[in-house]
């Protein structure tokens, strides 16, 4: 017999382990949940902070631009406002190298190109607003001038001798009773105590010859690039017996005088344009600040010097076109002015999703809009508060609204 050969079974395969497919699934809903959970808290923290730090900016940029005002409007009629009878309103004349660059400049830029026809030319005063002067995309905003002397001499106005100027060439002479407050490439305004040319008398800007050293300690020769001897209404020669020289500054020295435009231009941005061409910018606006949506002012009058300043509009008798005229009444009106009242509207740079947040930020729907409105400047005074109604897109933009109360100090003083 042959031996039985026993029977061998044959072997299970391992127990294969891992997921099921309703395992994976359920695994991967989970993640997708959890996941869903993170992005949503990191898009609520960074909406938050892209919000906060927007505000901040605008906050920051709001501050800057009443800073750059203040500085400008505290000195305004620095240098001449002590004549103000006769120099508030005389019809500037500026001629540099040959360009006459006052009182009607054609090449004015934007957004500031409307003023000239507005006003029929720029006169001396020593602040205007020009109500909705600087046309913009929606709605418009306020202008302001302002026109001041950096001198640092006590700003002192120097009468004549009793003698007329005299022209010999290019050159200007100018007989002072002295010439102590004047310095090489000194910008010097001339002006004239006779009315005989009417309400709109002219005036002119002259630069101090590079060679003067005061040896002379009467006569001043006005010779460089700002010419006297030429200009819109002829020429400094045409100023009396009775004129007065007003030091307004040295362009290459650094004490530049201020006498520049302000409103805001497009991309919400403050612009300021420089009247004299005293910083070397040519026909350019200069951008200040952004985020500024708009710019509105008030006037504080005091006529009387009672200490009491009211607010008002530049309407009526305000209205920069009547103030800058050259009138004595226009004269008078300027220096009642003895305080401007500046409102700013800024607005973020880029538009936003408005979002509730519940239970702690968790979750995040959608409800109206980021900012519905309207704005109000000035809501405190009767009859002039400014408001300003967003519609559309505008309303997914973040808003701050800022204003200040300026002094005019040299107009404060004059009592």
């Amino acid at each position: 017999m042959s031996a039985r050969i026993p029977y061998k079974r044959p072997l299970r395969a391992a127990r294969q382990t891992g997921l099921s497919l309703i395992e994976l699934m359920v695994a991967l809903v989970v993640s997708m949940v959890i996941v869903g959970a993170v992005f949503g808290l990191m898009s609520v923290s960074e909406g938050r902070k892209r919000t906060t730090t927007s505000v901040n900016d605008i906050n920051q940029s709001g501050v800057f631009a009443l800073y750059q005002l203040d500085k400008a409007i505290r000195s305004a009629g620095s240098g001449y406002s002590q004549n103000w009878p006769l120099t508030y309103g005389c019809h500037l004349n500026v001629n540099l190298s040959g360009d006459q660059i006052l009182p009607s400049p054609a090449k004015i830029p934007a957004p500031f190109s409307n003023l000239p026809t507005l006003l029929g030319g720029f006169g001396l005063v020593p602040l205007l607003i020009v109500q909705n002067g600087t046309p913009l995309a929606t709605g418009s905003s306020d202008a302001l001038i302002t026109m001041a002397g950096n001198a640092g001499y006590g700003e002192i106005p120097t009468e004549f001798s009793g003698t007329a100027p005299s022209i010999s060439g290019s050159v200007v002479n100018l007989s002072l009773i002295n010439t102590m407050t004047f310095n090489a490439g000194n910008l010097v305004l001339v002006a004239d105590r006779n009315n005989a040319k009417g309400n709109v008398q002219p005036c002119y800007v002259g630069q101090v010859q590079a060679a003067f050293t005061g040896s002379v300690a009467t006569q001043l020769p006005l010779a460089g690039a700002y010419d006297a001897s030429v200009g819109l209404d002829g020429n400094a020669s045409s100023i009396s017996a009775t004129g007065v020289a007003m030091n307004l500054g040295n362009v290459g020295g650094g004490n530049l005088p201020g006498f520049g435009l302000y409103g805001v231009g497009a991309n919400n941005t403050l612009m300021f344009y420089d009247l004299l061409q005293s910083a070397g910018n040519g026909y350019s606006a200069v951008p200040l600040a952004d985020g500024v949506m708009e710019m509105h002012a008030l006037y504080g009058i005091d006529p009387n010097n009672t200490g009491n300043v009211s607010w008002q509009a530049p309407t009526g008798a305000f209205d920069a076109t009547t103030l800058s005229n050259g009138t004595q009444t226009a004269a008078a009106n300027l220096y009642a002015i003895k305080a401007v009242r500046i409102g700013l509207i800024l607005r973020t740079s880029l538009p936003e999703r408005a979002q509730q947040f519940v239970g702690g930020g968790s979750a995040v729907t959608a409800t109206g809009v980021v900012s519905p409105g309207p704005l109000v400047l000035f809501a405190d005074v009767p009859g002039l508060a400014y408001t300003r109604t967003l519609k559309g897109a505008e309303q997914n933009y973040r808003y701050r609204v800022l204003e200040t109360t300026i002094p005019l100090r040299n107009t404060l003083l004059q009592r």
